[in-house]
This record gives C-alpha cells, structure tokens and sequence, in this order.
C-alpha cells in the first residue's frame, strides 16, 4: 500500500494505492454493528492503515446500496437500480455499474460496498455530458470520495478530494474521473458519498481537511488493515450463509 497526496492548481487530492495481491494486507467494510462510527473511530477500532467514508445513507444511516462486511450483507441491504457496487477479494476487485443489478454475491466476494455514479467505466473518463446528476451535484465542484480498479482489477484506489475552502473548491465528477482515468489509468471508477462525509485516515491520522470542520458520523466505511489484525466477524449473529450477491440484469434508470 503506498499514499500520495497530489497538490495542483486549485486541486489538492489524497490517494492510497492497495496492491489487492499482496498477502499481508486485507480490505474490510463496516459490520452492521458499527455503523455510524466517524471514519477516524472506524479506523482506530480495526487498526486500520487505511479508511473512507463509502455509502451515501438515510437519515437512519442505513446505507442506500448493498454493502456486506466480516459478518456477510447487511440486513435490508440490496443492490437497487440506482447504485452501483464494489466488490473485493481473492486478490481482486470489480466494480459493477449502475443498471447491473446484483441479486447474489458470488463466493469471492468479502467486501462490498456501494456508490453513484460510476466516473471511469471501460478504461473512459466519463464526461459531464454523460454523467448523471444535478448541476449542483454533478457539475460543481465539491469535496468527493471515490473508489477505482486498475484494468487487471489487482490495484484498487481509495480517492478523497479536498473542497469547500479558499482556493481549494473541490472537484466535479467530470474532473474527479479525468483526474482518476489521466493520473491513476484505473478502467473502472465510481463517485462515494461525498461533501462533508469525505474523510480518509492514513496510518494514524485523517490526511484530509473535512469540509465542516469537523468528521461525521457515517453509515459505512471500506478500509485496510494488515491481515494479521484481521479479526474476521466478531458479531454474535451472523448471516445464515455467507455473501451472496445477484447475477448482472439489465435493467433501465
């Protein structure tokens, strides 16, 4: 895993690159049980080395998509027409567009987390002609967390854009995906939730300024942490069977 903060312009842009091969390290999503945590308190909880916000959520902090953690999907969690889903494990990632619809998880599948838009699909930066969204939202620039695969999916990139201050307004999505496609040359990349819930925690500390001065709680989170920390489900409940995530459908927005 390496980071790399990139300053340009009116641009400043925190990267962690997590080598999905590697044997020393795992990528882990928020158990039911510690929803709502801040990603700092998320991070130090799973000695994690790195963490960011993921789903956008209800004011219940249930997130929106499907998301699955060490103890499997959580309930009343599903893949809707409007998300799209990250998916990691055995040694790679996969990210599956919005109009796909996943019903069952396949066996490989131990983190999932969800999102909207997706920013690069088939190694393209999205244009903000393509992107979907409001102007306020997809076209002005604003504080962003995002998620990409490289095209062999083995290098997944956890993004956090800084905005919402003097000379550092954020990103758009259409900058977010040419920063990610031009910069990074992932070939898949979706846009997390974003403004004031964008965080990332590097080693022991957020590397990033948070738009409200201040962390929020949120619903969920995707991180790394060193296998050996690893503590798998620590939950006394659990699913009654592992991941199961849907076969692709087609479907319209």
């Amino acid at each position: 895993m390496d980071y790399r903060n990139y300053v340009q312009d009116s641009m400043n842009v925190h990267v962690a690159r997590i080598d999905l091969t590697s044997d020393a390290v795992r990528v882990i999503a928020t158990p039911q049980s510690q929803r709502r945590l801040r990603v700092s308190d998320f991070a130090k909880k799973n000695k994690a080395i790195v963490a960011v916000n993921a789903d956008y959520f209800t004011k219940e902090f249930q997130p929106i998509g499907l998301v699955a953690g060490p103890c499997g999907v959580w309930p009343g969690s599903k893949d809707t027409e409007r998300e799209g889903v990250v998916a990691v494990g055995d040694g790679h990632a996969q990210i599956f567009p919005q109009r796909e619809v996943l019903e069952q998880p396949e066996p490989w599948m131990e983190t999932i987390v969800s999102g909207w838009p997706m920013l690069v699909k088939s190694c393209a930066a999205l244009t903000a002609t393509q992107l979907p969204g409001s102007d306020g939202f997809t076209r002005a620039p604003h504080p962003r967390t995002a998620a990409g695969v490289s095209k062999d999916g083995k290098t997944m990139y956890l993004v956090v854009a800084e905005g919402r201050r003097d000379g550092v307004p954020g990103l758009t999505l259409a900058r977010l995906a040419r920063f990610m496609s031009d910069e990074l040359g992932v070939c898949s990349a979706i846009n997390l939730d974003g403004g004031g819930s964008s965080a990332m925690w590097i080693g022991d500390h957020i590397v990033n300024r948070p738009s409200d001065g201040v962390e929020r709680e949120v619903a969920n989170h995707i991180a790394v942490v060193r296998a050996s920390d690893f503590a798998g489900c620590t939950e006394r409940k659990t699913l009654e069977s592992p991941l199961q995530m849907p076969a692709p459908g087609n479907r319209q927005r």
